[in-house]
C-alpha cells in the first residue's frame, strides 16, 4: 500500500501530459503510486502514456468531465493520502516531501496545499503574475481559512492539494452537476476540517495557456456553487458563522456577475450582501 496516491486527470492534453507525469515520478518521496485517468481524450494521449505504463496505472473512461474523472481517481487510489496534479501543470521534486513533513506536525488537518509559480504555455516564468497571486493566496489564509472566508475568497490550486483518503468518506465526492468541481469540494472540506496552507516556496508550476477554463466558465461555475451553498445554509442551522458565510457568498456572486457583465445580478447580490453586514467594503469577506 503506497503512502500517497498521485492522480493526474486529463483530457486532450497530450502536449503537456509527459511533463506532468515526469514531475510526479521525479518526487523525492518514493512511496507513491501514480494514477492517470484519461477522460475520453481524442488526441495522442495514449501514445504519450505508453512509455510509462510499467510505472503508472492508466485508466481510460468515456468523456464525463473533471469531477467524474477526479472521483474515478479517488476510487482507484490505494494510498492513505491523495494528491492531484493537473495534466498541464508540473510538480516541483520536493512537493510531497514538504507536505508530508507538514502533515507530520499537523496530523488532523483535512488538506495541505500551497503556492504555485505561474508559467507560460512554453514554460517561461510569469514573475509579475506569480507575485500578485502569492499575495492574494497568502492573504486568503491569514489567519486561518474558514467556510465563511472561502465563501468569498477560496484560493486553492488543485495541483498542490494533499488530502487524506478518509476525508472523501466524510465530505463526499466531487459534484458532477457543477461546471467547476473544486470550489464546492473545498467549501465542504473546510466546513469539516482545518486546512493547512504552506506560505513558503511554490509546490508546483501552474501553466497558463489558451485551452484553460474560460473566465465565463469559471464565473458561472462559481455562481452556481455559491447558489448551491446558499440553499444549504437555508436548510441547515449548524454551520458556524452562517450569517457571514451567506453575506460572503452574495459578495462573491456580486463581484463575479460584475466581471461577467451582468450588472442587474451584481446589484441584486450586492444589496443582499449589504443587508447581512456593515458596508465596509470587501474586507468583510473574512
Amino acid at each position: 500500500m503506497p503512502r500517497v496516491s498521485a492522480a493526474i486527470i486529463t483530457h486532450n492534453r497530450a502536449n503537456y501530459l509527459a511533463d506532468a507525469i515526469a514531475s510526479v515520478l521525479a518526487q523525492t518521496v518514493t512511496d507513491v503510486e501514480l494514477i492517470v485517468v484519461d477522460d475520453g481524450s481524442t488526441d495522442e494521449t495514449a501514445d504519450v502514456v505508453a512509455p510509462y505504463l510499467d510505472r503508472i496505472r492508466y485508466v481510460r473512461q468515456e468523456r464525463r468531465g473533471k469531477a467524474a474523472a477526479r472521483n474515478a481517481a479517488v476510487e482507484l487510489a490505494r494510498g492513505e493520502l491523495i494528491a492531484f496534479c493537473d495534466s498541464d501543470d508540473i510538480w516541483y521534486p520536493d512537493r510531497l516531501e514538504r507536505q508530508l513533513a507538514a502533515l507530520e506536525q499537523h496530523p488532523n488537518v483535512g488538506m495541505v496545499h500551497g503556492h504555485v509559480d505561474f508559467v507560460s504555455s512554453d514554460g517561461h516564468a510569469m514573475l509579475d503574475r506569480t507575485s500578485a497571486m502569492r499575495a492574494l493566496f497568502g492573504a486568503a489564509h491569514r489567519p486561518q481559512a474558514t467556510y465563511a472566508s472561502y465563501a468569498f475568497d477560496c484560493r486553492c490550486m488543485s495541483s498542490t492539494i494533499l488530502v487524506p483518503r478518509s476525508v472523501f468518506d466524510v465530505v463526499g465526492p466531487y459534484d458532477c452537476e457543477l461546471p467547476i468541481e473544486d470550489y464546492d469540494f473545498y467549501l465542504r472540506l473546510v466546513l469539516e476540517y482545518d486546512v493547512l496552507f504552506l506560505d513558503g516556496p511554490a509546490l508546483a508550476q501552474y501553466r497558463v495557456h489558451d485551452e484553460k477554463t474560460t473566465d465565463y466558465e469559471l464565473g458561472t461555475g462559481q455562481i452556481q456553487t455559491a447558489e448551491k451553498h446558499l440553499a444549504m445554509l437555508d436548510a441547515r442551522s449548524d454551520i458556524p458563522d452562517s450569517r457571514r458565510a451567506r453575506r460572503n457568498f452574495h459578495l462573491m456572486i456580486a463581484q463575479t456577475s460584475r466581471v461577467l457583465g451582468d450588472r442587474r445580478r451584481a446589484r441584486t447580490a450586492a444589496l443582499r450582501a449589504l443587508a447581512l453586514g456593515e458596508p465596509r467594503g470587501l474586507r468583510l469577506a473574512r
